[in-house]
């Protein structure tokens, strides 16, 4: 499915706002890559100071689990399409495993730890 489920614009004050949901009906974890098709500049989501981390620019990258749906949704100074979703999959791709990672990568990725003092006291 190289299609956005559901997509829809609504237009208010000059500015189009942009709903969009991706499925991923496949039996593995995908990444998806969509890309704005309206002609201005994207004003994705936003935390505070912080543009949510799935946009860079244009275009949204997520990973997608088997049988899940994500809702996307930005917002752009630019008018709706005629016809045609503002919203279009540029890449899907086979997301690799966690386990496929180098285990000295994993080892100094983890935080330090140490089992309670209690636990290690010599009274059982």
């Amino acid at each position: 499915m190289d299609e956005v489920s559901e997509c829809d614009t609504v237009r208010r004050n000059g500015v189009t706002f942009v709903r969009a949901t991706v499925e991923n009906e496949r039996a593995t974890p995908q990444v998806v890559e969509l890309e704005n098709r309206l002609e201005g500049p994207v004003w994705p989501p936003r935390f505070g100071d912080v543009t949510a981390p799935e946009w860079t620019g244009g275009t949204w990258k997520a990973r997608v689990e088997p049988d899940q749906t994500l809702g996307v949704g930005y917002a752009t100074p630019a008018p709706p399409l005629a016809d045609g979703d503002p919203v279009a999959v540029v890449s899907r791709e086979r997301a690799g495993d966690a386990g496929e990672s180098d285990p000295e990568e994993v080892l100094a990725s983890l935080d330090d730890w140490a089992p309670p003092s209690d636990t290690l006291s010599g009274d059982r």
